[in-house]
């Protein structure tokens, strides 16, 4: 090593550790900004899914939460259940847009969320019970002890489908379920004797079923799905006005592009009433 680099060595090592300490500066200060997103969780159910990816299609309704709220925010898909569950339960998300009733109404009953709204035209959400036509099952008490085709144990059909046969005298209607992924495949199973009966609360699937002369034993009782909650760390002026933006989103052209990209069509008011007996109902 020459005398030169040698007296230069000190410099060169300084100006290193300068640059370092900027670099690790900057990239402190990026963490906070993005740590000061408020988290926006979507999840939009297994059989419900549409359109592409869920950041972009809810882009213009965070572009107005964003301008109402003046603060930024970050969508997130959470396509599991489980996941959403556990994000909810350690506050996660400062909104939430959450297709599994059960999910939404236990964050709501643990009073870290408050729910506003619920999607236009699923407040009379219900499972239906897909029989055969030569089925020899004419009531739904006779369901009792039968194998039954459902959606996955933790959707919202099953857990409804579950509640109606605890009312009926079922203690562990589990234990007779055959469980699949899609609501599309539960036919499959009632049409190939796999199981005695099926549980869809899918339009499109029950559609189906009857247009080929299958019947319907039964139903469950309604339950509001995708429901849109906030968290209680939102003052309740906050609160008030991302629920005000939810319920006028189709009064406007905006909202109604905005609505587009969430497949919905509009939002009704959280009604209390409603929503504390499902909770009841359900064993939340």
């Amino acid at each position: 090593m020459s005398w030169r680099n040698f007296l230069l060595r000190p410099a060169r090592m300084k100006c290193s550790t300068r640059l370092l300490a900027l670099f690790a500066l900057t990239l402190s200060f990026a963490h906070l900004a993005w740590a000061d997103d408020w988290i926006f969780a979507v999840n939009e159910g297994v059989t419900y899914q549409d359109g592409g990816p869920v950041p972009e299609r809810y882009k213009l309704l965070q572009d107005m939460l964003e301008k109402e709220l003046k603060h930024p925010i970050q969508v997130k898909s959470v396509d599991r259940y489980g996941d959403l569950e556990k994000g909810l339960q350690e506050g996660r998300y400062e909104m939430a847009f959450i297709h599994p009733a059960h999910v939404g109404l236990r964050a709501v009953k643990s009073g870290n969320y408050v729910g506003l709204a619920t999607a236009a035209g699923y407040t009379d959400y219900r499972g239906r019970v897909l029989v055969a036509k030569e089925s020899t099952l004419r009531t739904m008490d006779e369901l009792r002890g039968k194998k039954v085709g459902v959606p996955a144990l933790e959707s919202i059909t099953t857990v409804m489908f579950s509640a109606t046969m605890k009312d009926m005298g079922e203690p562990n209607p589990a234990a007779y379920y055959t469980a699949t992924r899609y609501q599309d495949a539960v036919p499959f199973m009632v049409d190939n004797k796999f199981t005695e009966a099926g549980v869809s609360a899918s339009s499109a699937v029950i559609k189906a079923w009857t247009a080929k002369g299958g019947r319907i034993l039964g139903e469950t009782k309604a339950v509001p799905i995708k429901q849109f909650l906030v968290s209680t760390r939102l003052s309740a002026e906050q609160r008030d006005k991302v629920r005000e933006l939810m319920l006028r989103l189709a009064d406007s052209e905006n909202g109604r592009q905005a609505l587009k990209g969430t497949n919905m069509k509009g939002f009704v008011p959280w009604d209390d009433s409603v929503m504390n007996g499902a909770t009841k109902w359900l064993g939340l």
